[in-house]
């Protein structure tokens, strides 16, 4: 299998990925669409089908490509890693954004209302607060989505261990009688 990462990383392969993306195509579209000649983009297409992010279905001589999401799953899982470190970043900022616009409400509402408002709120403490939430609903959700995987894999499990059961035989009807036909008496 190839990394995915390094299938990524030629330009042309995200060019086809682009084109791929919107339809599925052939290899003779792909080459109109790529201007590549035929032995760089079996190439290409060879890299992408083996790094899973290209699925290729053969008919006669006309190959036809599409999107495998395999592949970029595998990368989406890695740039998830990081996910959580930058919303948890980007949270902090938010919550020093949201203590600065309670302070300037409250220097607003002075001026306005002429008493002394005092918002005792560390815009830090705020961002830091609020991502420990955002922390805690991720976890949260990633154990309620790794139980539900485990339920719905042993509910598979279940449901292709147990034998379907036996058909019983349709009985045949029997052939309509044909009429006899009967010599008039004499």
């Amino acid at each position: 299998m190839t990394d995915v990462f390094n299938a990524l990383a030629d330009q042309n392969r995200r060019t086809i990925l682009e084109y791929v993306a919107a339809e599925a195509l052939t290899t003779a579209a792909l080459a109109k669409k790529t201007k590549l000649s035929a032995t760089a983009l079996d190439k290409h297409l060879k890299v992408l089908v083996a790094a899973e992010l290209l699925t290729v279905v053969t008919k006669g001589k006309t190959s036809t490509y599409s999107l495998n999401k395999t592949g970029f799953g595998r990368a989406a899982k890695w740039f998830g890693k990081f996910g959580s470190a930058f919303v948890s970043g980007q949270a902090d900022i938010l919550g020093e954004n949201i203590g600065n616009l309670l302070s300037s409400a409250a220097t607003w509402l002075e001026k306005r209302a002429g008493v002394k408002i005092n918002l005792d709120v560390d815009p830090e403490q705020a961002g830091k607060e609020l991502g420990r939430k955002l922390s805690d609903a991720k976890r949260e959700a990633t154990e309620k989505v790794g139980e539900a995987s485990a339920k719905l894999k042993t509910a598979a499990k279940k449901v292709t261990s147990k034998k379907a059961p036996a058909k019983k035989p349709v009985a045949k009807k029997a052939p309509a009688k044909k009429p006899v036909a009967r010599k008039p008496k004499a």
